[in-house]
């Protein structure tokens, strides 16, 4: 069964994929936004006739956006982005050669003709590279086909078979029908103030995990493969580890990310501290012990302490709480270690990906947890004054997350 714990942290991550269904994916926004600017050359007439054109493809896309997570969830399943990233540089495949690679061989006749369509989507979403060639002996039979190869994307939702981290798992579970469901109730949270999970499937969030266990076993290698990756990508750029001794991971559940940290900082004795169920199945770190207990009333005593999605799960006053009794626990000069999303300041743009992303996450993590909400620079700065410590600094990103201390 799911480590309770899990699910909070998870939530930043899950919330990454809703952005498929939103937006679709950020690559292809980047590389081909749907432009509602009129083109040069044109009569003023022409201009607003274009113009309209745009805003009406730009809703018909709307309409449509939740077929492309499909397809490429579909692709996940059948092997093909696996397939695809394993060819050699340089190599193209045709529909034909990418259905006899498949982990499952298709029996319909037609497999190759509906993988070449759904290629062809991928494509123009920058998951795939397709180029059109002619096909026969000789260059007069005027037949062509289309062939493919891997964009660097595909190497965040490869199985994570080398303990490198993925997505591909994370994905799965994000677009899984249960978070569809929770997803569906935002009006009842806004009319009535409702807790999304209650207003699906009649029970919390806690409570629903363990009553669903297959839902539940999808969540430990959304969490872990996702977690390995991202807490890799920040230590290649955060060098706070070096004078640590001690290291707390508040709400850590398995251990993934201090087994991370001591693999490269082996000095230090990391305390995974959780919810007894999570610390039940806890897994085994060299370095690593792990306690039991609620963060809402007392955090070992270390001298660094971190806590990655956990704080965007709580309201104001209990954010304040976890982080007074995490000043309890520090030596003067101690530091909390954040990793959460940090909020935009400025005005909403449909071509600001990273912008796009965190107000994503707000709204994701609205529907799983009542309070629950992503903070800006200076509203995460007066919510560790109001606990006591001295200044709030951003330190780094890696990808969506922000790497922020608390000084004490």
């Amino acid at each position: 069964m799911l480590k309770p714990s899990l699910y909070f942290p998870l939530l930043t991550l899950l919330s990454i994929f809703s952005v498929f269904n939103q937006h679709q994916l950020m690559a292809n926004q980047l590389q081909n936004p749907l432009s509602t600017s009129p083109k040069p050359g044109l009569t003023k007439e022409e201009e607003q006739q274009d113009s309209q054109e745009m805003v009406g493809l730009q809703a018909e896309r709307i309409v449509y956006s939740l077929t492309f997570p499909m397809v490429f969830k579909a692709a996940l399943e059948l092997g093909v982005i696996d397939t695809m990233a394993a060819i050699e540089d340089g190599m193209w495949l045709s529909p034909s050669e990418i259905a006899f690679r498949l982990p499952t061989k298709p029996t319909n006749p037609e497999a190759p003709l509906i993988l070449d369509r759904m290629m062809r989507l991928l494509a123009s979403h920058s998951i795939l590279k397709c180029r059109v060639v002619e096909t026969g002996e000789n260059d007069q039979t005027g037949k062509i086909e289309r062939v493919y190869a891997a964009e660097p994307v595909c190497k965040f939702f490869l199985k994570d078979d080398d303990g490198s981290g993925s997505l591909r798992s994370l994905f799965m579970l994000c677009n899984d029908h249960v978070v569809f469901k929770n997803m569906s109730h935002i009006k009842d949270v806004i009319l009535q103030g409702r807790d999304a999970c209650v207003s699906a499937h009649g029970m919390k969030v806690f409570e629903y995990i363990a009553s669903d266990e297959q839902f539940a076993e999808k969540f430990n290698p959304g969490m872990s493969d996702s977690s390995t990756m991202f807490m890799k990508k920040f230590l290649e750029k955060y060098k706070g580890f070096e004078d640590v001794n001690t290291l707390v991971d508040v709400g850590g559940a398995a251990g993934t990310l201090l087994g991370v940290v001591i693999s490269k900082y082996p000095h230090i004795k990391g305390i995974n501290f959780d919810q007894p169920p999570a610390i039940g199945h806890a897994h085994a770190y060299p370095g690593v012990e792990h306690v039991a207990g609620d963060m809402l009333v007392e955090i070992p005593k270390g001298d660094a302490i971190i806590m990655k999605w956990i704080l965007h799960a709580w309201n104001d006053e209990n954010f304040v709480k976890i982080l007074k009794n995490c000043w309890a626990s520090l030596p003067e000069k101690g530091k909390v270690i954040v990793l959460d999303v940090v909020m935009p300041t400025a005005e909403p743009k449909c071509d600001d990906l990273a912008s796009n992303l965190r107000l994503t996450l707000d709204m994701f993590i609205l529907t799983q947890r009542s309070g629950g909400r992503e903070r800006t620079l200076p509203e995460l700065g007066a919510l560790g004054c109001a606990a006591g410590f001295s200044r709030c600094e951003f330190i780094c990103r890696a990808y969506s997350l922000s790497l922020i201390e608390f000084h004490k």
